[in-house]
């Protein structure tokens, strides 16, 4: 259990596009107003997590292009997510700071963030979504560390907010959001790229 806990929170630790959009609000709202986009995350990695486990568990490898068809998606879904942020950084900005990027925005920016599949993939056992009681205590692993450390992210851009410093408008919190989510898709469409390429017509 501690041995999978400790993954988790490794793996939820790194930064990426959800982290740093946590960070982001944390700095625009305030920890009081932005610490509930946690519980969003959570329902969001709890969903996407679940569907890739129940259909690795059912597929098995006869179906390897699903995998890469939905990491195509979320390529796509970063860069456009980038994009926006980039291209109108300060433009419509709401009374209360928050969220350049809506609450909606951000549940399917996590949705689709492929750090699910890296928890199916290398954490999980394929097994734990065909049995009750291993998934059971499955979600009650990943709520007690996801939880946290979202809020832990939400709280250290409120502190980031506290110190005053003149550099952080929301043009460059939301075009630093940018340049490290572009990153990310980037690093992204390199692996899967490298793996169309080693799989080949086999794919």
């Amino acid at each position: 259990m501690l041995n999978v806990m400790s993954a988790l929170g490794l793996l939820l630790l790194m930064p990426g596009p959800t982290n740093t959009l946590l960070l982001r609000s944390g700095v625009l709202s305030g920890f009081r107003r932005a610490w509930t986009l946690s519980l969003l995350e959570c329902l969001a990695y709890l969903l996407q997590i679940s569907f890739w486990g129940y259909l690795l568990s059912h597929m098995g490898a006869s179906a390897p292009w699903c995998l890469k068809v939905m990491q195509f998606v979320s390529i796509c879904y970063l860069a456009k997510t980038s994009y926006c942020l980039w291209r109108e950084p300060t433009v419509g900005l709401p009374a209360i700071p928050g969220a350049r990027v809506s609450r909606r925005q951000f549940f399917l920016l996590t949705l689709i963030n492929p750090k699910g599949l890296l928890v199916v993939s290398f954490i999980v056992p394929v097994q734990t979504f065909a049995d009750t009681a291993l998934y059971g205590q499955f979600v009650m692993q990943f709520t007690a560390v996801v939880i946290p450390v979202g809020c832990a992210w939400v709280l250290f851009g409120a502190r980031i907010k506290r110190s005053g410093h003149a550099w952080l408008t929301p043009q460059n919190i939301n075009r630093t959001a940018s340049v490290v989510i572009s990153c990310f898709a980037l690093a992204i469409l390199f692996k899967l790229a490298d793996a169309l390429i080693r799989t080949g017509p086999a794919l």
